[in-house]
């Protein structure tokens, strides 16, 4: 699968595609039918299926507050290409582009520079300037355009609609079991290990500590859970128990990190991604008086990690 990250300026494709259309940030059962649909539509039609998604996302360019975002754009690509996609257009979403009326983009962008055949939007889409253009005047812009419009019901759950607030306020909430039934598959956090102030190994427990684009985040505290390295080669599983927060024993301005030591592992993580999966909240973050209290603590969590973990780890 290509990876693209600018609308190209003039036509250069040899054969129309399909195109899904949207954010597509988490990827969850809302998402999935939308790109299910595309990839339907494009075997269908036996041409090429591709997504258009936005990073950063339309809020930024609008001065709009940015939702925190799901998913590492890593993952959303891996799961793309699983699927099938052939492209995946990751462009900016820029100030220009949200000036275009709804017919400049449906012709200047979607027609003349990304050759849709068919495009597949999720229910109520809305596009062009102060996001004037509905589902219907794009499929009468389509008509005179060249291209077919599908509007993908929502997906639902629990009677609830599937969708990116629902799943952030559960990742948030530290409901992961829902977060899992809304994206099919676990909740997953992914960053690249960085260094540290390297005070867990002075207390006898070393920590990756983990950069990531991810901001919906489960509740601070302590965790256990699992973790493995990704990139040119996948790892085992090994588990962690693990701190979300602010470190209050350490200092009140403190940002917030993500810390994790992993049980019975040695070794050097610095510049590897790691990508953790969350299972259960061991207890709220707290300040206490001094190293040896935090580090007696710690062995505690990790004691009660493990035994959490124990066969839970495949």
């Amino acid at each position: 699968m290509r990876l693209i990250r600018q609308i190209p300026q003039a036509a250069t494709l040899r054969r129309p595609q399909v195109l899904a259309l949207g954010v597509f940030d988490g990827l969850h059962l809302g998402h999935q039918a939308v790109l299910g649909e595309a990839l339907k539509e494009a075997r269908r039609q036996g041409l090429p299926a591709a997504a258009l998604s936005f990073d950063p996302a339309p809020e930024a360019a609008l001065g709009q507050a940015v939702p925190p975002r799901l998913q590492h754009p890593d993952e959303q690509a891996e799961q793309l290409k699983a699927w099938g996609f052939d492209r995946l257009y990751r462009v900016p979403f820029t100030a220009a582009l949200g000036r275009l009326s709804p017919r400049a983009f449906a012709s200047k962008v979607l027609a003349a520079r990304l050759v849709c055949a068919q495009l597949v939007v999720g229910h109520g889409f809305r596009f062009g300037a102060a996001a004037a253009g509905t589902v219907e005047a794009l499929r009468q812009l389509g008509l005179a355009l060249g291209f077919g419009v599908s509007e993908v019901a929502p997906a639902r759950l629990e009677g609830h609609v599937a969708s990116s607030t629902r799943l952030r306020h559960a990742v948030q909430a530290g409901d992961l079991a829902l977060a899992q039934r809304l994206l099919g598959r676990p909740w997953r956090l992914r960053g690249v290990v960085v260094s540290g102030r390297r005070l867990g190994r002075r207390l006898g427990f070393p920590t990756a500590n983990l950069a990531s684009p991810q901001r919906a985040l489960p509740p601070q505290g302590v965790w256990a859970g699992r973790v493995r390295s990704v990139g040119r080669a996948t790892g085992p599983w090994v588990g962690f128990v693990g701190n979300l927060g602010q470190r209050p024993t350490l200092g009140s301005d403190l940002a917030p990190s993500i810390e994790l030591h992993l049980l019975g592992f040695r070794g050097r993580l610095n510049g590897r991604t790691l990508e953790a999966e969350f299972f259960k909240h061991l207890r709220p973050e707290r300040r206490f008086d001094g190293l040896e209290a935090l580090r007696a603590q710690i062995a505690k969590d990790r004691d009660r990690a493990a035994a959490f973990l124990k066969g839970r780890i495949q």
